[in-house]
């Protein structure tokens, strides 16, 4: 850690596991699914997950119990906002450290996607409840098990969830990339495809697919599960 930071916000994964064991969670994304929901059926779950810069409403529901994200600059909610959505845990996707370095990045002189070090540089309001952040060697088994590709945030915080036996999950919002929507309704772009460590959703769905007994989805995203409809 860097020293502007406060040791004492940054929390051990117990705290983590108490927040998800035995509890019905909702791991809301922001995709335009989100809004194929009942009013309060999202905040009608024990726990209410959100990632990345998530957006409240009616159908996706006003609570945010725990905040998961990878904290980086495109991330536009301020601490202000966590708070005024009762956020009372934050879970950092990304380690504090630089460890996966190739010749793509450095020819392209873009480290930003491997170096994480800069999301804990000027950060500090973030940090106003328990953090956790997860460990190098946590975080290269993702890459790993995902063939060198660093997960989305969706479903590393699907993965975090799932590591401490909740009760059940229930997933909305999430459709990796293929609406071409993100934020409920902004535009998305997709990255650079010939990136050797970008995101690999086709392999995440694979991953859900093969573990759906433990999950419960909108109904978009069950589509998707259920008829092999993979991004291109």
């Amino acid at each position: 850690m860097t020293s502007t930071l406060q040791p004492s916000h940054f929390c051990d994964r117990e705290i983590v596991r108490r927040a998800f064991a035995g509890k019905r969670i909702a791991l809301v994304g922001s995709g335009p699914s989100v809004l194929q929901n009942k009013r309060g059926f999202v905040d009608s779950h024990d726990v209410v997950v959100r990632v990345n810069n998530y957006k409240i409403g009616l159908a996706q529901g006003f609570r945010c119990d725990v905040f998961y994200s990878f904290f980086g600059t495109s991330i536009r909610k301020t601490a202000l906002d966590l708070r005024r959505d009762g956020v009372r845990l934050c879970i950092s996707k990304c380690p504090n450290t630089q460890f996966i370095e190739s010749e793509w990045h450095r020819k392209k002189k873009r480290m930003n996607g491997v170096d994480f070090t800069y999301i804990y540089r000027n950060r500090e309001a973030f940090w106003f409840c328990p953090t956790y952040v997860t460990p190098v060697e946590q975080f290269i088994g993702w890459f790993k098990m995902l063939d060198g590709h660093i997960p989305t945030t969706g479903f590393a915080a699907l993965l975090e969830i799932l590591g401490h036996e909740p009760a059940s999950v229930y997933m909305t919002g999430f459709d990796f990339f293929q609406s071409r929507v993100h934020n409920v309704n902004e535009r998305w772009r997709p990255g650079d495809p010939s990136d050797p460590i970008g995101h690999a959703p086709e392999r995440e769905i694979a991953w859900i697919r093969a573990n759906a007994h433990r999950l419960t989805f909108d109904r978009a995203l069950g589509r998707i599960i259920q008829h092999d409809e993979v991004a291109a």
